[in-house]
């Protein structure tokens, strides 16, 4: 089959007969669970942006080194976010210092996100793990596409408590590359309505944001920098000009799913090859 321009493999568990599943893990005993919740992207993005994109990024993968992509599981916790300065605060995104906010649920959305109380987000991740290493799967890889503090500290718990160097890899991946300039990725800004102009370019509708000239409150569209996460806000809460959607392109999407899919299939490689990797 050919794909976007490339050459791909069958490697869609639920699509896969049981021959082909017993082929791959023969091949390569790997298996991929994407992960993300249904949560609020601004208006001009699809609800399932984080997973589609860690789908991706694992189908990428797959096809280059091998191993089966689970369904992706729309799935995801987040937590109360704090008063006063600092990173993932109230203050920081310009939000009432009065509301109780989780998350991505700011006063102004229009549709709520469908996050999991932390312990049941858990119980359905580990339910997964532990089928699939039963299931002579020796490397399960927990594909993340979500960057909230919270769901990724779960998600790397998860994976240490059930990984056995020289018996079985539990290992945690986030989708996106390392920022140098920041602690995790943005929201919906630039970079990932790159990315889903890249998987879904009908479902992005930029033309529902104000013009790139007029301010973006953090607060008012749910569309926030990197930085602003970090604690470090731009003026007046607003989206800097060069993290703009409207400025976002399929190309520059393209690129970063290359690049993502790239780096896990390497990461992928070399547990493998016996590396030993966190």
């Amino acid at each position: 089959m050919e794909a976007e321009g490339r050459m791909t493999r069958m490697v869609l568990y639920e699509l896969m007969r049981p021959d082909q599943v017993v082929g791959a893990r023969a091949s390569a005993p790997v298996a991929y669970v994407p992960i993300g919740p249904l949560e609020w992207h601004g208006p001009h993005l699809p609800l399932g942006l984080d997973g589609l994109h860690a789908h991706e990024v694992a189908v990428r993968a797959a096809e280059e080194v091998g191993g089966v992509v689970l369904p992706t599981l729309f799935a995801g916790t987040e937590t109360v976010r704090p008063p006063g300065p600092g990173p993932q605060s109230l203050a920081a995104l310009g939000l009432p210092e009065d509301e109780r906010i989780v998350g991505m649920d700011f006063p102004r959305h229009s549709v709520d996100s469908t996050y999991f109380e932390e312990s049941a987000f858990g119980i359905s991740v580990r339910e997964l793990v532990t089928s699939l290493t039963s299931a002579g799967f020796r490397i399960v890889i927990l594909v993340n596409g979500h960057g909230a503090t919270n769901h990724q500290a779960t998600l790397r718990r998860i994976a240490t408590e059930a990984d056995r160097p020289g018996l079985q890899r539990v290992v945690y991946h986030l989708a996106f590359l390392p920022d140098p300039e920041a602690a995790g990725p943005g929201h919906a800004a630039r970079e990932e309505t790159a990315i889903a102009l890249a998987l879904c370019p009908s479902q992005v509708r930029c033309d529902l944001l104000p013009p790139v000239d007029d301010p973006l409150r953090y607060a008012d569209y749910g569309i926030v920098d990197a930085r602003a996460f970090d604690g470090h806000p731009a003026p007046g809460h607003t989206l800097p000009a060069d993290d703009h959607p409207r400025s976002a392109t399929a190309e520059e999407g393209a690129a970063i799913l290359g690049a993502e899919g790239r780096a896990l299939a390497q990461r992928v490689l070399g547990l493998l090859n016996g590396e030993v990797q966190p």
